[in-house]
Order: C-alpha cells, then sequence, then structure tokens
C-alpha cells in the first residue's frame, strides 16, 4: 500500500522546483494549493524516488495525475491502481487534461472511462490581456476602473507582513456579506484557506495586493508563481457597495506584478453561475478542462 502524507512546509524544498520544471498550468500544480487547502480536500503526497503521486483522500478518495518521467507513467498509473484495490475503494483519478486523457487512452486502450468536469476547469488568460485591457472587449472593464478612480480615494499596496491582518479584516467582512461563508457551493472551507495562506504567507512564497479606500482595506488578491511562465491567484476577495472593486484590484496587481509572465491561471468557477459569468467577461485564452478518470468496464462504462 503506498504511503501518502500531508504535505508539510518542509517539503516545499524538494517538491515546489518539481513542480515548476513540469511546466503544467493546473491550479493544483503549485505548492500553496497542495498547503493551504489540505485540510479541506485531505490533499497528500507520496515521494516514490524522482517520481512524486498526489491523492484527495477525503470521503471519495482520488488520485491525481502523477509527477513522473513519461515512461513512468504506465507504471505509476498501475501503483495507484493496485492501492485502490487494496484499500478496497474504486480507482478513480480527478484532473487529466484532454491530452493527458489521450495519452492515457493510448497506454490502456479502452481500460478507463473518461468524464469531463466543467465545474472544475481553470480559466487561464493572457497576462497582457489582464494588464493592457485593450480593445473593445475590454470595454466594460476600462469603464468600471475609470468610474471607480474617479469616485473614491483609493490607494493600492503590495501584502507585506504588516498589512495581512487588514486582509482578514476583509474576508471576514466578506463572509457576512455573503452568507456566512457556509453556502453548499465551495465558500465554507475558504475562510480556513485563507487563514492559513495568510499564517504561512512567507514561508509559502506567496505575494499579494490590497486596494484601501479612505485608508479602509476594502480588497486583496493572493498568488504565487506555478513556474516561469504562469502564474496562479488563489483568492480575490473585494467588499460590496464599491462599484468596479474587483476590476480595480485584478488590473493593478496584474499590472504591477505579472508582466513577466505569459499566462495568469484564475482558477475554476465551481459551477457557480455569478462567478462563471465574471470569469468568462475576461475572455480567458484557455479553459483548462479537467476530466475524472475511471475504470471501464467490458460496456465502456464506468465500474461502481
Amino acid at each position: 500500500m503506498l504511503e501518502f502524507n500531508f504535505p508539510e512546509l518542509s517539503d516545499r524544498d524538494w517538491l515546489a522546483p518539481k513542480l515548476s520544471a513540469s511546466g503544467k498550468l493546473g491550479s493544483e500544480w503549485a505548492f500553496g494549493t497542495l498547503f493551504i487547502w489540505k485540510n479541506t480536500y485531505y490533499s497528500k503526497v507520496c515521494r516514490l524516488g524522482e517520481s512524486t503521486l498526489f491523492c484527495f483522500s477525503g470521503p471519495l478518495h482520488t488520485y491525481n495525475m502523477p509527477l513522473c518521467e513519461k515512461s513512468r507513467l504506465p507504471e505509476m498509473m498501475e501503483l495507484m491502481m493496485a492501492d485502490a484495490a487494496e484499500k478496497r475503494i474504486p480507482f478513480q483519478l480527478w484532473g487529466a487534461t484532454k491530452e493527458q486523457t489521450e495519452e492515457l487512452e493510448q497506454l490502456f486502450p479502452g481500460r478507463f472511462r473518461f468524464d469531463l468536469d466543467r465545474n472544475s476547469s481553470d480559466y487561464i488568460y493572457r497576462s497582457e490581456d489582464l494588464i493592457a485591457l485593450s480593445g473593445r472587449k475590454f470595454h466594460g472593464k476600462r469603464n468600471h476602473i475609470s468610474q471607480f478612480e474617479r469616485k473614491y480615494d483609493w490607494s493600492y499596496e503590495d501584502l507585506i507582513r504588516e498589512n495581512l491582518e487588514d486582509c482578514r479584516l476583509v474576508a471576514k467582512q466578506w463572509c457576512k456579506e455573503h452568507g456566512g461563508c457556509k453556502d453548499k457551493k465551495g465558500f465554507a472551507s475558504e475562510p480556513c484557506a485563507i487563514d492559513r495562506a495568510l499564517n504561512h504567507f512567507d514561508e509559502l512564497h506567496l505575494a499579494g495586493g490590497m486596494i484601501r479606500v479612505e485608508g479602509k482595506p476594502v480588497a486583496f488578491t493572493i498568488g504565487e508563481e506555478i513556474n516561469p511562465k504562469a502564474y496562479l491567484l488563489h483568492f480575490e476577495k473585494a467588499l460590496d457597495g464599491y462599484d468596479g472593486l474587483y476590476a480595480v484590484i485584478n488590473h493593478e496587481y496584474a499590472a504591477k506584478h505579472l508582466e513577466g509572465y505569459e499566462l495568469i491561471n484564475r482558477e475554476e468557477d465551481m459551477g457557480i453561475e455569478g462567478l462563471r459569468k465574471a470569469k468568462l467577461s475576461y475572455h480567458p485564452a484557455l479553459l483548462l478542462e479537467r476530466y475524472r478518470v475511471t475504470l471501464a468496464d467490458k460496456n465502456g462504462d464506468a465500474e461502481k
């Protein structure tokens, strides 16, 4: 049986470079994602020499695509399937991209079933689009920013140790405004993840920005590098009642810090209609589709 463990801060030293070198674009390939959400998704890691396996060990036990040399992918898949059999649980793997499903089908013809998980597909944008906001398609965003700048006495600042507590104030107020973060769409665990990110901000090599209106903190964003090509935004929170605030925090942080990256991953929409509309309004360059992989029976259906 494979030995999976919750990622600790000390694991960042060996795991973060491997995640970065993989060149993958999904949000789960940033070490911060594995760490700050580990109490929600029970994300665990298994180190096997130069290869690394991942799983989400909650009520619905799920593996992730292994981090290994291409030649070792069949071996790693067999190990995970054997591990599931030993644990007497159905084998399932989440997060495979379309390209990876095609690779798995070539390696294991007819062995798997692949089901698209649209709600968990990541929105990825060109950094130049979010920074320049040029062209007719971003006309509305530019207007929102201009109106905000004219209407409010505001300022931007980078996140540092001294203002992290202000992020907590914004997060708590945002929760109050949105039903106490106890809805059924995934927000219930977000305050804990934000706290974990703020508690270990420096150790996780996170970065971010904040907007104040008349000195009051009203919005913040937190992110980290996935690899030299792509940057991930973990959180973006803005209080209600300030027209254009989300557009401003989005643009200010990107313009000041993300010019050196080609792509910006703003994560999934979780099937929330308003969030999906907001993410689509920024015209993603890529919707990184995610597939759930399960064993197929002789008819090609998923095994129970």
